[in-house]
């Protein structure tokens, strides 16, 4: 007679050996599998409490989220305004283009250019705001008395009193450098003016001048102690007017 041992290999053999248990052994492991939660899946007789992610409804963001610098409106808070002039040359060749903004205390210039280094060389160029909203080619000054390109743009524009010699004239800006190629470009900034100041009246205009402007800095030493003379505080000895453009 075999012993208990013995007799429980020979029992479990012969039940692997019929087709119908193996099967019913099969299909009870696949149901204990199916009814295993993935790794990832919470028991669904888990006591643990779920809590949602948190979601916007509609209230203020939190304070910083979603800021991105912002340098084109006005710093107090209110809509900026902003005035443009295209620059033409005299034969009416388009050279460039001004875009002036306001800010809570000042001006933004930002001036481009690109041309033939027939029209604009190479260097310094003096780039003033001129009193009058006029750029036409061979045209008389306001005084009457000259003729030549841009004149009907009048002088320097002047708001304050101030000259060369000074602090400047409100119209004067920094000096523009263009390249070897005849392009250029700045950004320049001042407070001497607003949009409301380049609007009145007969509206202003933007001027590139031939040459550099030395704003009026002729020490007396060069001179014999004379210093600038007037044209040279009016103008800043700038040179002939090679590109205008009406702000508007």
């Amino acid at each position: 007679m075999a012993s208990p041992a013995r007799q429980f290999v020979l029992r479990r053999g012969s039940a692997l050996r019929k087709p119908g248990l193996v099967a019913s052994a099969l299909a009870a492991g696949a149901l204990v599998l199916s009814g295993c939660a993935a790794p990832y899946e919470a028991p669904s007789d888990s006591n643990e409490e779920y809590t949602a992610p948190p979601v916007w409804t509609g209230s203020p963001a939190p304070a910083g989220h979603g800021e991105e610098d912002d340098h084109s409106g006005d710093d107090s808070g209110g809509p900026s305004r902003t005035v443009r002039a295209t620059l033409n040359a005299a034969d009416g060749t388009s050279v460039g283009t001004v875009t002036i903004s306001e800010s809570a205390d000042h001006l933004e210039i930002r001036a481009k250019v690109d041309a033939d280094s027939e029209l604009l060389s190479p260097g310094f160029k003096g780039m003033h705001i001129h009193e009058i909203g006029e750029c036409e080619p061979d045209s008389q000054a306001p005084d009457g008395e000259n003729t030549g390109d841009f004149l009907s743009a009048g002088g320097h524009l002047q708001l304050e009193g101030a000259t060369h010699g000074g602090t400047g004239m409100s119209g004067d800006l920094t000096s523009l450098y263009v390249l070897e190629d005849g392009s250029g470009e700045l950004v320049t900034l001042t407070d001497r003016l607003t949009i409301d100041d380049l609007l009145i009246g007969d509206g202003t205009s933007i001027m590139i001048h031939e040459g550099p402007d030395n704003f009026g800095n002729i020490p007396e030493r060069y001179t014999g102690g004379a210093g600038p003379d007037e044209q040279t505080r009016n103008t800043g000895d700038a040179g002939s007017r090679v590109a205008c453009g009406v702000i508007e």
